[in-house]
């Protein structure tokens, strides 16, 4: 059987699927909010220096050249190994600002076939940018990278980029000094409100994992093996089969798969599972950029005697498990999910699962909620109040049997309150709140999850509705 690693080279920068209602679905590989790691490069006589400035969004990477005497310069930005496919990704797509003699840029993917990248297969895109100071957005598509260069096994690898390359290249002749700065340089594809992590159709040489026990002598072996007993599964379906034997000498073994998720656009983890053997504990960890951990734990939960289960969780089901840079879940940068199997019985079973994905939340609609607080509606959720005309507030839309007084409420996760909008006593039938996404102390709320609750009293008493309101600004 075959087996990979986890990780070539250490994690840089995650990254998430960014998917509102409306917007394109994108996978954002820097955003130079935070300063990524770069390697500057440039043929003889030519220079180049990289800096952090403001940019069309936040900050931005500036590629200051001097092509006088030489051909080229450019930076590699190393990435995740991201799965342009299991993505769905069909273009990558960056911000550019340019000033300077008129030159092309060259733009090349470099897929995981060797450690250091050097002897990686490539593609490349070549294209005349505008070169009028103003920024403007570039976006190529897959059939855009049609240069070869095989370094590596010769088969391009789209299921793992490891580095995105920028070459400033001499156009028509031209050379001097000049500038690009690079922002918000993503993957992207069509709106789908389902992002695919990981379907198991590519063999474990594809992706990355990495699976283990507390005793390194017990075997936990992963692999991935067709099975068509999935409900609704085509033929030849594929999941991942994870063996393993617990003991007092091993209460342990896990999976780990490398994820570039985004649990604040898509706040569900959905997967199928099937298990036989001995009955484990299975518990669920989420990792985020920094390396902060939340965990859901179910217990005696892996033998379903053969039935398939789906579970589908939100991550305000997970609690905190592990300090990273701080105790807050990035939910926009979800790097990893780990699946590990506890002792519970002292015995051996073999855990299936198929269908990893994360899923978009559906707006709310209930009714028949109660006497006094009789129906909620969020036609958008989450919203983005950033400004910029789109979706920049929430709306509760309810509905009241009777008059009542009305409290609207937001809390973080932790139950912090963030913001109280007194309503007052409002009548009879339909009725509208908004929030702006303003706290109490006048600031926008950060991007993350919050609860809101919606309080109705009326004669007949006092109902109360809570539900999972996002931001993403």
């Amino acid at each position: 059987m075959r087996t990979t690693t986890f990780r070539r080279k250490p994690f840089l920068l995650g990254a998430g699927l960014t998917f509102l209602a409306g917007f394109a679905a994108a996978t954002t590989l820097h955003n130079f909010d935070n300063a990524p790691l770069v390697t500057t490069f440039a043929a003889t006589g030519a220079t180049v220096t990289v800096t952090n400035v403001a940019g069309a969004s936040g900050n931005a990477m500036k590629l200051a050249f001097d092509l006088t005497a030489g051909d080229y310069a450019g930076v590699g930005l190393s990435v995740q190994g991201y799965d342009f496919t299991a993505l769905g990704a069909t273009a990558l797509r960056f911000q550019y600002r340019m000033t300077g003699p008129a030159q092309n840029i060259e733009v090349l993917l470099v897929d995981g076939d060797d450690a250091n990248d050097g002897l990686s297969d490539r593609r490349q895109a070549v294209f005349a940018p505008t070169v009028d100071g103003a920024w403007h957005t570039a976006t190529l598509f897959q059939a855009n990278f049609s240069g070869v260069q095989n370094n590596g096994n010769g088969s391009f690898n789209w299921r793992e980029i490891s580095q995105i390359i920028f070459v400033v290249a001499r156009g028509g002749g031209a050379n001097g000094t000049g500038a690009l700065h690079l922002d918000n340089v993503e993957f992207v594809s069509g709106g789908t409100t389902v992002q695919v992590l990981d379907n198991f159709s590519y063999d474990t040489a594809d992706v990355y994992f990495i699976a283990g026990s507390q005793d390194p002598g017990t075997p936990f072996p992963f692999s991935v093996e067709t099975d068509n007993t999935v409900p609704g599964a085509p033929a030849g379906n594929r999941v991942g089969r994870l063996d393993y034997t617990l003991s007092p000498a091993n209460n342990f073994s896990f999976l780990v798969r490398a994820l570039n998720a985004n649990l604040l656009a898509e706040p569900r983890l959905h997967f199928l599972c099937q298990g036989a053997g001995a009955n484990a504990n299975l518990e669920i960890k989420l990792v985020d950029i920094d390396n902060t951990y939340y965990i859901r734990r179910l217990s005696d939960f892996t033998d379903t005697a053969g039935r398939w289960r789906t579970l589908s969780l939100p991550p305000t089901s997970f609690e905190f498990n592990g300090l990273g840079a701080d105790a807050l879940l990035n939910l926009k940068r979800i790097k990893a999910i780990e699946f590990v199997l506890a002792r519970g019985e002292s015995s051996s079973g073999t855990f299936l699962i198929d269908s990893l994905e994360t899923r978009a939340s559906t707006p709310i609609d209930k009714t028949n909620l109660g006497t006094v607080l009789t129906a909620v509606a969020t036609p958008i959720n989450p919203f983005s109040p950033n400004g910029d005309g789109r979706k920049d507030d929430f709306f509760v839309n309810y509905t009241l049997g009777e008059a009542a007084r009305v409290v609207f409420r937001v809390f973080g996760l932790h139950g912090a309150p963030v913001r109280t909008i007194e309503v007052g006593t409002a009548a009879v039938g339909g009725q509208s709140l908004i929030w702006d996404g303003l706290g109490d102390d006048g600031r926008t709320a950060q991007n993350g999850m919050y609860f809101f609750t919606l309080e109705a009293e009326g004669a007949s008493g006092k109902e109360t509705f809570r539900h999972v309101v996002g931001v993403v600004r």
